[in-house]
């Protein structure tokens, strides 16, 4: 494989679990305050 392959779907990779993380952690946040979201899981996915 071409290191630019390699080196581009490390990125799209990153970027894309930067967001899951980002909304994961929010999520833990709402529910330590007693907020309890049911549906997070499919406003992660749009």
């Amino acid at each position: 494989m071409d290191l630019d392959l390699v080196t581009s779907i490390l990125a799209i990779a990153t970027f894309a679990g930067a967001s899951l993380v980002l909304a994961t952690i929010g999520e833990i946040f709402t529910e330590r305050v007693g907020i309890l979201n049911l549906g997070v899981e499919g406003m992660m996915i749009m």
